[in-house]
């Protein structure tokens, strides 16, 4: 009997790349042979992110009634909390959580401590509803659309369903500039993911990315390239070195002790400013790989046992520490640096959870 956390992340696997149609999405995926996860395209399947802002106290609009507690690492979710206003400003978002997997409502809770209601059974977070990597802009599914807010001036923009969509077709959050100004997402479609769009902020400007055939953008670099992996070229497993690609010139990761890929873990690319960081597999032994735009090696982290690789954030790398009784025991989110770590969050053992920046890469 496989144990508690092995099973939910079994079920997360189900479902997280298209929450429109999680079966199709798969299958889609595991036929050209390179899985990936949804923690910002990373192996760990509990949170997203890319670059968190903690603790940094807004003021409360004067008409906020949302649930206040002290600013605090340990995170609860509220007996009673208020819808997130129609309109408005609320404050800087410190993150989006459901306490669990499918039966939980999803909050967003502020840099301030006050928490909101996105929904009593939202999608699952991670990898459909996204902050900015400044927590200033919310992104979540509606009606078959996407719509992105600005939760500290109240501007609203809504990408519309392509004409003709089908009804199991959504768009998902796929990647975030540094800078917060750039937001790319991809449409589903039937589990196909066919559409990309860039999303200009605070404009609202729209353009598609016209991605060569066969491609994956998996990252915003600040140049205003798009960083692309060809999966054509790395369908074989397992894979030791991959070659990403954008205008001005390949950047080759290669794993120094492992593998980046192979049957039974999929290969995971995040991209924060020009920093790129990838996961390198040896036996049981995770290590997060860091390299600079040029494919030089910048860092490797190696996990202690029972610690997961989350995503980049603001002055490291988010990790997840998984309880053996999610049931009673709390995830523990730390960033990580090669001289150090230091705690982000507590949250319930059972939690599903999306930290600034976090999307699919």
């Amino acid at each position: 009997m496989k144990p508690p956390l092995d099973t939910a992340y079994d079920e997360l696997d189900q479902d997280v790349r298209d929450y429109a149609d999680a079966g199709k999405a798969l299958a889609t995926l595991r036929a050209r042979r390179i899985r990936r996860a949804v923690i910002a395209g990373s192996a760990a399947l509990v949170v997203v992110a890319a670059g968190v802002a903690v603790q940094q106290r807004q003021p409360a609009p004067p008409d906020a009634a949302a649930t206040v507690a002290p600013p605090t690492q340990v995170v609860e979710p509220p007996a009673e909390a208020p819808p997130l206003p129609a309109t408005g400003t609320v404050g800087q978002g410190a993150m989006v959580y459901t306490a669990c997997q499918g039966q939980c409502p999803t909050f967003l809770l502020l840099t301030d401590g006050r928490q909101y209601l996105l929904g009593e059974r939202t999608v699952n977070p991670p990898g459909n509803i996204t902050l900015s990597p400044d927590g200033r802009w919310l992104g979540r599914p509606v009606n078959g659309g996407y719509e992105v807010r600005d939760l500290l001036a109240g501007a609203m923009h809504t990408l519309q369903p392509p004409a003709g969509g089908d009804a199991d077709s959504a768009y998902s959050p796929w990647a975030w500039s540094a800078d917060s100004q750039r937001l790319l997402v991809g449409y589903h479609a039937s589990g196909n993911v066919g559409k990309y769009v860039t999303l200009e902020l605070p404009s609202g400007r729209t353009s598609e990315l016209q991605a060569p055939s066969g491609h994956e953008p998996v990252g915003l670099l600040p140049s205003g390239d798009v960083l692309l992996l060809d999966e054509e070229k790395h369908d074989k497993l397992p894979l030791e070195r991959v070659t990403l690609e954008h205008s001005s010139r390949p950047v080759t990761l290669t794993s120094g002790a492992g593998v980046l890929a192979d049957t039974d873990h999929g290969l995971s690319i995040q991209v924060h400013g020009e920093r790129v960081f990838t996961l390198e597999y040896s036996g049981d032994q995770i290590t997060v790989l860091e390299f600079d735009l040029t494919g030089k090696p910048v860092a490797r982290l190696p996990l202690p046992a029972g610690q997961f690789p989350v995503g980049p954030v603001d002055g490291g790398f988010a990790v997840i520490q998984v309880p053996q009784d999610q049931a009673k025991e709390r995830q523990k989110l730390e960033s990580i640096t090669p001289s150090g770590r230091r705690l982000l969050f507590e949250v319930p053992g059972q939690a599903a959870v999306v930290l600034p920046g976090g999307a699919r890469h």
